[in-house]
């Protein structure tokens, strides 16, 4: 049933590129899990209402989900580096080189950000080109030893910004996607060199629009990868707090899901659609939209990273985001992240139906059961109800007479024994994420 899966599901995949490698840091088995502080905060970030937010993630008990990591986006550095070029808090973070001992005392790993260019995204002076020294070109090696002795366990690297683009090195005869390849294995030996094993994302979402679109950025992730490598790519822009967004910034996690399946050697690095929206404004997605956003999340294999109020966080918003049978599905990786099922038959125009295979487990001799599972992911994005179904070939279950136990993961209810097929009625933007497990034959 798995080889089955695998071609299936596989058939429309790039055949495009060669063997990928991720970061040798030791890090990267699974899709990373945490808070972040940009989508929700931005510049307005502190270290007060940072430290409020490292207790609060503590007390209602997301680590023991596997929400380890609470990362400080851009905004907390100064504009300019000490007397040894060394980068400096700002003034809002006025025991600043504190905080990885606090965040680590709360049991969780401590991440910050860095960008590739000579400022930083938020930082970068549209009116004076000529300001550098607070971005990390130039400085990848002092920096990375710098955010070590700060006791950083996860970089978000952000890309070359804006105006940024027009300044040298970038208009030298070099492309960009060779300039960007040079840069962020720069900065991935560096992160190896200091002795401390650091989650490295590279977190330019304008790594696919100046490369020329997605196949460009593809090649790019795979040519990097070879030279260093990274352990999570953002696979798009910025996701903002509304409905039509999700599947905007899921669609390029489809294309590398596809494009690098099948090329690693170890483990891939995990796209990451950007941080979780979820629970910042449920007028604009609702909580409906939330659970679809967050199922979607789970069976595509992105990194599982909030970025919302968690002190006063809605108590459906924290059932939705501490589902342990949903996260479960999100960290679970036998070789394939979860991709579209292109068949025909399961994808109709209205239905987004997702689908990737589960660890191998042991048949279960008295009841006949194959444990090779299957997880689904149903979406109506239709804008009114309508049955959306599951052909369970599209799946690598074949035979009218193959038993598939379906099991409703939200909800944690078994649904029964189906045959051929699934359906279900799903209001628009409703979801089902299911487990899958055939009858052994």
């Amino acid at each position: 049933m798995r080889n089955q899966m695998h071609a299936l599901l596989s058939a429309c995949a790039c055949a495009c590129v060669s063997v990928v490698f991720s970061l040798d840091n030791g890090l990267g088995e699974r899709p990373p899990m945490g808070w972040n502080s940009w989508n929700l905060a931005g510049c307005q970030i502190n270290e007060s209402f940072f430290r409020q937010t490292v207790d609060a993630v503590a007390a209602k008990g997301f680590l023991e989900l596997g929400y380890e990591y609470i990362n400080l986006d851009d905004c907390w550095m100064d504009t300019k580096r000490d007397e040894q070029g060394n980068l400096q808090w700002g003034p809002n973070f006025p025991t600043g080189n504190t905080l990885g001992d606090y965040v680590h005392s709360k049991g969780f790993k401590f991440g910050m950000y860095l960008s590739a260019g000579p400022k930083t995204c938020s930082l970068r002076d549209p009116n004076n080109h000529s300001a550098t020294g607070w971005g990390s070109y130039g400085y990848e090696a002092q920096d990375a030893l710098w955010i070590a002795k700060q006791g950083a366990d996860y970089l978000k690297y952000d890309g070359v910004c804006g105006g940024d683009y027009n300044m040298p090195p970038l208009n030298g005869s070099f492309s960009m996607l060779d300039w960007e390849q040079v840069v962020v294995s720069k900065m991935g030996v560096a992160l190896n060199a200091t002795g401390r094993r650091i989650w490295y994302q590279y977190g330019s979402p304008y790594v696919w629009s100046r490369h020329g679109g997605a196949e460009a950025g593809l090649q790019w992730i795979v040519k990097n990868a070879s030279l260093g490598g990274v352990n999570s790519f953002r696979s798009g822009f910025d996701m903002s707090d509304n409905w039509g967004n999700v599947g905007e910034q899921i669609g390029g996690v489809v294309r590398y899901n596809r494009g690098i399946s099948q090329q690693c050697q170890g483990f891939c690095p995990w796209p990451d659609a950007d941080c979780l929206e979820i629970g910042n404004n449920l007028t604009h997605i609702n909580l409906m939209e939330s659970q679809s956003y967050f199922s979607w999340y789970a069976v595509a294999n992105a990194p599982l990273i909030m970025s919302t109020r968690v002190d006063t966080m809605d108590a459906d918003v924290q059932q939705i985001l501490q589902n342990r049978e949903v996260i479960a599905i999100n960290q679970d990786y036998a070789g394939m992240k979860g991709q579209p099922v292109t068949s025909p038959l399961s994808a109709q125009g209205y239905a987004t139906v997702w689908a990737k295979p589960l660890t191998p487990q042991a048949t279960n001799a008295s009841t006949g059961f194959d444990r090779n599972g299957v997880a689904a992911f149903l979406l109506n994005r239709g804008s009114t109800p309508a049955n959306v179904t599951l052909f369970f070939p599209d799946v690598g279950f074949v035979g009218d007479t193959v038993g598939v136990l379906v099991r409703d993961v939200v909800h944690g209810q078994d649904l029964g024994m189906f045959y051929r097929s699934f359906s279900v009625l799903l209001n628009t933007t409703e979801s089902r994420l299911l487990k899958l497990i055939a009858r052994s034959s």
